[in-house]
Order: structure tokens, then C-alpha cells, then sequence
């Protein structure tokens, strides 16, 4: 790409912040998975929803007992936060579908104790249903007062759409699942804000490790690439080209020409003495500035790189075609 050098260098970070950015993700599921935030996450959310007290979710005893704690101690939930999604994993909290939270939240309150009958079945009937619910609802002192303002009004709306006293309980169900909705949506704000700060500062780290300066590497893929052309345009001055670029003395007199091009990653001695051939307080702030502009690359993500990728390779493809 000698007649594309910006092009040249654009596609050369992309390579390399893709590679980056699949590593980093890999050690920040692992730092999210030893943190247990998606799970803390959502115990907060749901604590929240029940209009509960954040402190009672520290205490493992009282919050057993609690309707967040029965919540996500029930079958339902627990089922749907085991398994990773690992196309959408760490930036999402774990995959509790409305209908599943419903189904849950139902059942938990459908096992609280009724005010008449602590053992009659309740679920022999749709209207029976309903009507046993609003009666838990109204009289258990499990339920915070802003729970039972919630739940009321969710059942008061679904009595009012659907007159089918047989579909009630499912426009509940529904009701409910448009509530959970909502605050799944809000709520992981903190959630995301934090992974975004663990992917930078993990991505520092592995950038500093590897020592990849963005600033450096584009000044040294900017030379390669000039480098690269000059060797083909004076090809015929290198000795053993003079005949044949295609010769072997050629090609290993070229070739080592291009070692000296390489691109410059890592802490080996060749790239330190050309990264900071003069060490002093300029050199080290824009070794700093570099690693820094790579972190906030890499931290970008692999799919944004390898969108970018498959776009330059489109427009390669296209320009190379014949008019």
C-alpha cells in the first residue's frame, strides 16, 4: 500500500488494536467474574424494585427471608443467570427475560401466607387468582409499602384492559414484565460506567506490558511505509538486484532491509533504543500520551475493529476492481 500510506497505517493499529481488545476482554470476564458484578448488579436492581433496604442485602440471614432474596433464590432466576452469553458478555447484566422475572416474582408471592386460609390453593381459578393476590398483596407484612403501591396499581391496570377475568392474570404477568423492563433499562448505567473503567485500566496494563505506543507506531509505520517504497524504486541499486528483483540474493539482501522496518511492539532491545533513543521528559510524556491513546482504543472493543477492518477491506476490494 506505498500509494496509501494513511490507509497503511489505519489498517496496521486496526490489526493491532483487535488483537488487543480480544485479549482485554478475555482478563476483564475474568475480572468481572471474580467480582461477581453482574450478579451484584442485579441483586441490587431487584433489591430496588421491591422497595427493600440495600443494607439487609449485606446480611446473608436477613435476606433470605426477604421477597428479593426469595426472588433470586428461586428456580427461575437462578436458571437464567448461570449460563454466560458470550457473544454479549460483561457489557450486559445477566439475561433475566420480564417473563421469566414475572413467572418468579408470582410465584413468590403466590407462596406467601393468605389472610383467610394459610393452605388453600389459590390457583384453582383465574379470578380466584386475582383476587387472592390483591388480598397477599394488601395484608403481608413481607411487602414494603412501595411494593404493594406498585403491585396495586400494576393489577388495577390490568384489570382495567382486559375485562376477561380469564386473561387477567397473564396482562398481570405482562404488566409486570413491562416493569422489570424498564428498570433493566435504567439501572445498569453504574453497571456499565464501571466495566468501562475496568476495561481501561486493564487495557492500560496489558498495553504497558506488551508496550504498544499508539504515537510511536505511527510514526514508525509512517517510515516503514516510506522505507517500503523507496526500496522498490531503487531496487535496482541494491546489490544482487541489478538483474533480477526476483533473485535469491535479492529477496535476502530486501528482506533484511524490511527486518529493519518491522513493526515496533514490545520491550525488546532493537524498539528501546529506537523508542527512546533520547530519554527525557518529552519522550517519556509522549511514551505515556501513546500508551494511554491505546488503552482508550483497546478499550473500545474488538467488534468496533473489526467493523472498521471489514469496511477498509470493502473499499480496498472495490478500488483494486478494474474500471
Amino acid at each position: 500500500m506505498e500509494k496509501f500510506p494513511l490507509l497503511d497505517i489505519i489498517i496496521g493499529l486496526s490489526l493491532i488494536y483487535t488483537f488487543l481488545s480480544l485479549l482485554a476482554s478475555g482478563l476483564v470476564e475474568f475480572v468481572v467474574v471474580v467480582l461477581r458484578w453482574r450478579t451484584q448488579y442485579l441483586k441490587q436492581i431487584i433489591i430496588t424494585l421491591m422497595g427493600e433496604s440495600l443494607e439487609r442485602g449485606d446480611d446473608p440471614d436477613q435476606f433470605k427471608n426477604t421477597i428479593a432474596g426469595k426472588l433470586l433464590d428461586s428456580s427461575q432466576i437462578i436458571s437464567a443467570t448461570q449460563p454466560i452469553n458470550r457473544r454479549n458478555r460483561s457489557i450486559v447484566l445477566p439475561e433475566v427475560s420480564p417473563q421469566v422475572f414475572a413467572n418468579a416474582l408470582l410465584d413468590v408471592l403466590q407462596s406467601l401466607p393468605q389472610p383467610d386460609d394459610p393452605g388453600t390453593n389459590h390457583k384453582s381459578a383465574p379470578t380466584e387468582a386475582i383476587v387472592q393476590l390483591k388480598a397477599i398483596i394488601r395484608s403481608s407484612p413481607d411487602l414494603s409499602p412501595q411494593l404493594k403501591e406498585n403491585l396495586q396499581r400494576i393489577i388495577d391496570r390490568a384489570q382495567s384492559i382486559e375485562p376477561n377475568s380469564e386473561y387477567q392474570l397473564l396482562r398481570v404477568k405482562y404488566e409486570i414484565g413491562l416493569w422489570f423492563s424498564h428498570a433493566m433499562v435504567l439501572a445498569p448505567n453504574t453497571y456499565k460506567l464501571h466495566f468501562k473503567m475496568v476495561s481501561f485500566f486493564v487495557s492500560l496494563g496489558l498495553v504497558m506490558a506488551i508496550n504498544v505506543d499508539s504515537l510511536y507506531i505511527i510514526r514508525r509505520i509512517s517510515e516503514n511505509t516510506a522505507t517500503r517504497a523507496v526500496i522498490l524504486q531503487n531496487a535496482t541499486r541494491i546489490q544482487g538486484c541489478q538483474n533480477s528483483l526476483n533473485s535469491p540474493r535479492c529477496k535476502e539482501h530486501i528482506s533484511l532491509l524490511m527486518e529493519s522496518t518491522t513493526l515496533p511492539i514490545g520491550w525488546q532491545a532493537s524498539n528501546r533504543r529506537k523508542q527512546f533513543a533520547q530519554l527525557n521528559h518529552i519522550i517519556i510524556l509522549r511514551t505515556i500520551g501513546g500508551w494511554f491513546l491505546t488503552s482508550l482504543a483497546v478499550a473500545m472493543g474488538s467488534h468496533f475493529w473489526l467493523r472498521l477492518l471489514r469496511q477498509f477491506s470493502a473499499f480496498w476490494s472495490k478500488d483494486r476492481k478494474p474500471n
